[in-house]
């Protein structure tokens, strides 16, 4: 079925995993069509395309993390990561561990 089928249906919201070779379609019909785009998949803006359709959601996993060092009794951690995703994470982790 086509896209442009499944918006005669009456949809108005994407909602898929994406890959990174589709990404870049699934963005352009989001935005040319003014549907959201939502996907559990983490924020990646592989072109300068403007990101005003799109909604990630991911479980935050910080307190997860937090009861796990506390369970055991970690005195010393590294938390090694290379996305913006993962500074965020850390940045949440810390916030959690100073309340």
């Amino acid at each position: 079925m086509s896209v442009c089928q499944v918006m005669a249906r009456g949809i108005f919201a994407f909602y898929a995993a994406h890959m990174p070779n589709t990404l870049n379609t699934i963005k352009s019909y989001s935005s040319t069509f003014h549907m959201p785009f939502v996907t559990s998949g983490m924020a990646v803006n592989t072109s300068r395309q403007e990101v005003a359709y799109e909604l990630y959601v991911r479980p935050q996993y910080s307190r997860a993390l937090r009861d796990i060092i506390i369970k055991y009794q970690w005195a010393e951690i590294w938390y090694i990561y290379n996305s913006n995703e993962g500074l965020s994470v850390i940045y949440s982790f810390i916030y959690l561990l100073c309340k």
